[in-house]
Order: structure tokens, then C-alpha cells, then sequence
């Protein structure tokens, strides 16, 4: 895998809605926690919301629940909804640090106190995204369906399109050329992009190596549908 230079990782953009947020956050060895993240040191939880986190560089000690995990390059860990959780840095080694949390509702994004019961309970199920058996399963739930896809050089998917969820993709190594409705571009090891609902795209291995990606495939299951059960028949005809 390819470590990211943390200046040019933390200038990609925050992707904000209301099904999700998703940013990437650095932690500097001189640092006391995250330098580009606005919220500060304050451990917290998220209401009814679940989050991935994925370590592309460095290493920390991560408390979810009731346990510490120590993760490093490569690791995905999934943090169930409602779940106490705080960091640690670890080594004198710059953490760069991936983020998704979904769904992102305006009044229950974080709480730092009067934590719901069970938030000091369990742990966070974590798998590298370069394991052997990564592509056939990673954490996930209802929430967050977390994919490790491979592509070999020339190869494409078909046109996909979502019509609840939302997606995020994230390029592990290789290079993506990647078209989301009429717009297109090519994305590197360690960059990520924002698939909106309803959005048909399309994945393309454009480089002479293999591509592997994350596809996070984010859906709110508060949020009322689009077309209503007793008006699908309208659809059809």
C-alpha cells in the first residue's frame, strides 16, 4: 500500500449531507489530537449513526465500548451506533486517517456526555482491507455496507445506480477512472469520491496494475422513501 503525504491528504474535501459526512483527518506527532479537525479532543458518541474508520498511515489506540484496539496501516474498524469511542497516537509517525459516518441527522451528531446505556459495552469488529479474504466480507450493517472490489488493468464495471443509498469510494492502490453521470476523472491510492443518490456511474481500472477500492455503500434507514409503496404502480406505468 501507499503512504499518503499528509499535507496534500488533508486538503480533500469534507463531503457533508444528510445521509452522511465523510473527511480525512491527520494527526502530527507534535499534536494533541486531530489538527484539522474542528471539534477538538473530546471523546463522544453518535445517536442511531454507525462509522467506519480506515488507518492509511500510522498507528493509534482506539477505544469503542469497552475495549482498546491498537490499528495500523490497512485496518478498517466499524464502530456500532450509539458507541462511546476516543483515540490515542501512537509512535512518532503521522496518522492519516479516513472517516465516514452515516447517517449525518443535524440533531444527533455527536454526544460528548449522558451517553445512551450500553456505550461503554462491546467492541468494533476491524479487518485489514489487504487480507486475503477481503473481498469477501469486511464489517458492515444496515447502515454501512463496506465492499473491498478488485479490478484488473482494462477492466470496468457496469453502470451502477443507487437509488436510496448514497456511496462513497475510496481507492486503495492503482488507479480509477471513474464517471459519475455526465462528469468523469481519475483518481489515486488514498483518494476518495462522493457518489450521490440516484447518480448512474461507472468504475474503470485505467492504470497497468491491479485496482482495489473500497465501495461504501451508505443508506439511512430513517429516511422516508423516495416513491411510496402504494405509488409504485405509477412508476411502472
Amino acid at each position: 500500500m501507499i503512504k499518503p503525504d499528509w499535507k496534500e491528504w488533508m486538503q480533500q474535501p469534507l463531503v457533508w449531507s444528510e445521509r452522511m459526512r465523510s473527511r480525512a483527518l491527520v494527526w502530527t506527532p507534535d499534536a494533541h489530537w486531530f489538527i484539522n479537525d474542528p471539534l477538538g479532543p473530546l471523546p463522544h458518541s453518535h445517536d442511531d449513526a454507525s462509522e467506519i474508520i480506515y488507518i492509511a498511515a500510522g498507528h493509534m489506540d482506539i477505544q469503542v465500548g469497552a475495549s482498546k484496539q491498537r490499528v495500523g496501516p490497512g485496518d478498517l474498524l466499524f464502530m456500532p451506533p450509539d458507541r462511546y469511542h476516543n483515540y490515542w497516537l501512537v509512535g512518532d509517525e503521522t496518522v492519516c486517517l479516513y472517516v465516514l459516518v452515516v447517517p449525518n441527522h443535524k440533531q444527533a451528531r455527536w454526544r460528548y456526555k449522558d451517553f445512551k446505556p450500553g456505550a461503554f459495552e462491546g467492541n468494533a469488529p476491524m479487518k485489514n482491507a489487504f487480507a486475503e479474504d477481503a473481498t469477501e466480507s469486511m464489517p458492515s450493517d444496515e447502515r454501512i455496507a463496506t465492499n473491498v472490489r478488485v479490478l484488473a488493468p482494462g477492466a470496468e464495471t457496469e453502470v451502477m445506480f443507487e437509488q436510496m443509498k448514497e456511496k462513497m469510494i475510496y481507492v486503495l492502490e492503482g488507479e480509477m477512472q471513474v464517471e459519475i453521470a455526465h462528469m468523469s476523472g481519475t483518481l489515486q491510492a488514498n483518494d476518495y469520491q462522493h457518489v450521490p443518490a440516484q447518480h448512474g456511474h461507472k468504475i474503470r481500472n485505467s492504470g497497468a496494475a491491479p485496482l482495489r477500492y473500497f465501495e461504501f455503500i451508505c443508506f439511512d434507514p430513517t429516511a422516508p422513501a423516495i416513491i411510496r409503496p402504494e405509488d409504485t404502480h405509477l412508476v411502472k406505468e
